[in-house]
């Protein structure tokens, strides 16, 4: 059974991981993505195109969300998996 006060340190510690694992993300996906594509067609020939600021922004939206839907449940596994000294399940 899993206390009041490890219930609010396991939210903080997931608002928290959810929080900055966005702002993180979001950010270094700002930086890392390029906006222009490229694609090769059969002949060897590249096209290569710009995606819309909007278009941009929501793939950048939709790739920061998962990842942090990633560092929740790897940060709510790692409080599960923590074991006390005795060896019994902290949460």
């Amino acid at each position: 059974m899993i206390g009041k006060g490890r219930e609010i340190v396991i939210k903080k510690v997931l608002v928290k991981t959810g929080t900055y694992s966005f702002i993180i993300s979001f950010l270094a996906l700002l930086i890392i993505l390029d906006r222009t594509e490229t694609s090769e067609n059969a002949d060897g020939m590249t096209s290569t195109w710009e995606i819309s600021y909007a278009d941009y922004f929501f793939m950048i939206l939709q790739r920061s969300i998962k990842i942090t839907f990633a560092a929740i449940v790897v940060a709510f596994l790692i409080k599960l998996f923590i074991r006390n000294k005795k060896g019994s399940i902290m949460l």
